[in-house]
């Protein structure tokens, strides 16, 4: 409904309001008028006719005063406004008719005396009823007409002048009482919409001032009102709060001699003066004596003229947002797990020791430290164990260093120290950054307790000095991490100087990191094999070995470049092409009847490949791209991989092994995975690791370990494969102990396509040894 619809309804009920309330006073008069009119004819009119008139006049006027009683009973619920104006319609068109038909039955023609009584009395009740029905144009309108219509028609039904010109002066006066009475109408219609208009401002003026009072009084900001001479005159709770005073002392108190801070003295001129203030900081209340770091913005209050009448202020409490800013500030230059500085201030702070010592003349180091196989503890005892080896190392190395030193986590588990003001001679300095180096590396190789578990965690360090001419600070961080590498390419657990050589390996990796992209476009990647055999030397499956077939520098081992693929994102794009090679040949040698039924080609899938959401989907869209047999095709995993890709592993798996696709643990034994995993896990074969195969030989504790992984595998129902068999001791040992398939050198080295489809054709792999050798 629209609010001129809403308007119009609310006027057209007032004046049924209107019409009720003055209508009992006006029946009455009416009955008294009927009553004297009937008195005055009583000598010219047969009495039957007066008592039966007026009779008929008073059950009209009972029954009117009835309804009037029952509207003002009934009108706070009294319904359909609509259906009372009917009703009350159609009582003042029954009451005109009544004295209309009073023309007719009690017109006193013989008596020229008692027609101007009855013309009298007649045009008085018609100009009383118009005062009181004028809020309805039907009411009056038609209590007019019912009135005076049968008046003038008599007049003229009389012929005679006299008549006649009384007759035309009853429609003068009903014309001008009409219209007059249409005036009156519009003027009530407009004094009801008016004092409709003013009750909504009052309704508008009330809600907006209990809105502005709810939103003063429950504002998260603290607001105030003062005047001029800048006395408060009110305030809301939160401003009571947030100074720890009472609104008695505060209403009242002037700001202006009472205040003891300058700048917010100041601010408040400023308000009342150019018309805004602000302050910011931390504020003393006087009335409450509370320190509070705050916000407040003063806005003056001003008259038309321009006059300032006063002002008002908000306050806001910067507690929060303050120790959020700091927050914020924190973690920008700090690790938010170990609490050492970033990678952004350690940077900061490297550019303005290199700046001191090139002032002073002296020497500082820059370690670069990578925390050896924490990957590997990280994906097999799960992130919270590596987190919390995290902040061990971290809190080591900063019991390790002076105070005047800087110890920074670049991510990961990568950390770097600041070494300051070692000596001015560069043989010392280089001297006194190893016994650091070596001191550090002893506590951090100190073994460590974390939920249950004992860890023992090895650093490889990368050292270099500074300053150096024309060498800035990424120069000296780069310096350390290629240090830092070839500590790790040296065996681990080691401490390296920089030197230039390093730099131009550090460049070749760059290199070969651009020149992978070519290699995968260009297809220089070639897949070799590598037997798998019996006892008996006879074929049972092999192993495929991704090599990098360089057009300048020949075959570059996975070894090389597997570790860049995985940084550079590569990897996944390799492995996805290893798989389709391998499938590939798996359909050709298919076709040739060079497959037995159990015969698998296996491939290598790295933890991050299988982690992939779509990695079934691809594998399932390559075996049917290229036509092969699910049954010969072997995926490999590390124990690593199968912790640290998560819990849907165990779904891809078996989704894949419904399929006919066999899996296998590869380097089984150098990892830290559990019995539970290998009882949870679809598994079909356990590969061992070739560094314990190597030691049987020399009766080593490694012999315990590759009989409780042949007993365990058997326990479990998995095959055994033992990688890297080279001597004949190996073979016997391994067989005495229920190994059956074997995999080395002992019986072939991996070898290109071509070789291995002869070796397919014989059978055997002794075609390697004995003829491509």
């Amino acid at each position: 409904m629209t609010i001129q619809k809403r308007t119009s309804k609310k006027i057209y009920q007032e004046q049924i309001h209107l019409l009720f309330a003055n209508a009992m006073v006006s029946i009455i008069f009416s009955m008294l008028a009927g009553a004297l009119l009937c008195w005055s004819l009583r000598t010219v009119i047969d009495r039957n006719a007066l008592v039966a008139w007026l009779g008929l006049f008073f059950t009209i006027f009972v029954l009117r005063a009835g309804l009037i009683i029952l509207f003002k009973k009934q009108e706070s619920g009294a319904g359909c406004k609509e259906h009372w104006h009917w009703r009350f319609l159609v009582g003042s068109c029954a009451s005109a008719t009544i004295w209309g038909s009073a023309s007719f039955f009690l017109f006193p023609e013989s008596s020229p005396a008692h027609q101007i009584t009855f013309f009298l009395i007649v045009t008085g009740v018609a100009a009383g009823g118009v005062a009181s029905l004028c809020p309805s144009l039907p009411a009056v309108g038609g209590f007019l007409s019912l009135l005076l219509l049968p008046l003038i028609v008599k007049m003229m039904t009389l012929g005679n002048e006299e008549s006649l010109f009384n007759g035309s002066l009853v429609v003068v006066f009903w014309a001008v009482t009409f219209i007059g009475a249409i005036k009156i109408n519009a003027n009530i219609r407009e004094n009801i919409q008016l004092r409709l208009q003013s009750i909504d401002r009052e309704k508008i003026l009330k809600i907006s001032e209990e809105r502005y009072r709810y939103i003063f009084n429950n504002a998260p900001l603290g607001i105030l009102h003062y005047d001029a001479e800048s006395v408060i005159i009110d305030c809301n709770n939160e401003f009571v709060g947030l100074l720890g005073s009472s609104k008695e002392r505060l209403i009242g108190f002037k700001m202006l001699t009472t205040l003891q801070e300058p700048v917010m003295i100041n601010a408040i001129k400023d308000s009342l003066s150019t018309g805004e203030g602000y302050y910011e900081g931390n504020y003393t209340s006087i009335t409450g004596v509370k320190t509070t770091p705050i916000r407040a913005f003063f806005k003056a209050i001003k008259s038309q003229e321009g006059q300032p009448l006063g002002g008002v202020g908000i306050v806001e409490d910067f507690t929060e947002k303050q120790q959020s800013e700091q927050k914020i500030k924190y973690h920008a230059s700090y690790d938010s797990l170990t609490g050492l500085p970033n990678r952004r201030l350690l940077l900061e702070h490297l550019k303005n020791e290199m700046a001191r010592a090139r002032r002073h003349g002296h020497y500082g180091a820059l370690m670069f430290i990578d925390l050896d196989n924490f990957k590997t503890i990280n994906d097999s005892l799960g992130h919270s164990v590596g987190d919390e080896l995290l902040k061990i190392v971290a809190k080591r190395i900063s019991e390790c260093i002076r105070t005047e030193d800087t110890a920074a986590r670049m991510g990961g588990d990568e950390f770097v120290l600041i070494i300051t003001e070692l000596d001015d001679s560069i043989g010392l300095a280089a001297h006194k950054t190893r016994g650091i180096a070596e001191e550090l590396s002893l506590c951090l190789s100190a073994p460590c307790q974390i939920e249950g578990q004992e860890l023992h965690i090895t650093p490889s360090v990368g050292v270099t000095l500074f300053p150096k001419d024309d060498t800035g600070v990424d120069d000296i961080l780069k310096q350390a991490d290629t240090a830092m590498y070839r500590a790790k390419a040296a065996g681990r657990n080691s401490i390296h100087f920089f030197l230039p050589s390093m730099q131009e390996a550090a460049d070749e990796r760059l290199r070969l990191s651009s020149e992978l992209r070519t290699a995968l476009d260009e297809e220089q990647f070639v897949l070799f094999f590598q037997p798998q055999v019996n006892i008996s030397g006879g074929l049972v499956g092999a192993e495929a070995l991704l090599r990098w077939q360089h057009p300048e520098r020949g075959v570059i081992p996975p070894g090389a470049f597997l570790e860049i693929a995985e940084e550079t994102g590569l990897m996944q794009d390799i492995g996805q092409w290893v798989v389709r090679e391998a499938c590939t040949h798996i359909k050709k040698w298919t076709d040739a009847r060079r497959l037995g039924d159990s015969f698998i080609i296996s491939v290598n899938i790295s933890g991050k490949e299988i982690a992939v959401p779509d990695f079934v989907d691809t594998v399932i869209h390559i075996l049917n791209e290229t036509g092969a047999d699910a049954n010969h095709l072997g995926i490999e995993l590390t124990e690593g991989s199968l912790i640290s890709t998560g819990p849907d592993i165990v779904e891809k798996i078996m989704t894949l092994r419904q399929m006919g696709i066999k899996f296998s643990i590869d380097d089984f034994g150098t990892g830290y995975s559990s019995l539970s995993y290998l009882q949870i896990l679809p598994l079909n074969t356990l590969k061992i690791d070739p560094s314990f195969v190597n030691d049987i030989k020399d009766a080593s504790h490694d012999i315990v370990l590759v009989d409780t992984i042949i007993m365990m595998a058997q326990n479990l129902g998995l095959e055994v494969v033992a990688e890297g068999v080279e001597t004949e001791q190996e073979l016997l040992y391994l067989e005495s102990k229920g190994c059956l398939v074997y995999q080395g050198y002992y019986f072939s080295k991996p070898v290109a396509i071509e070789v291995f489809t002869k070796m397919l054709e014989s059978g055997s792999s002794s075609l390697e040894m004995n003829e491509f050798t």
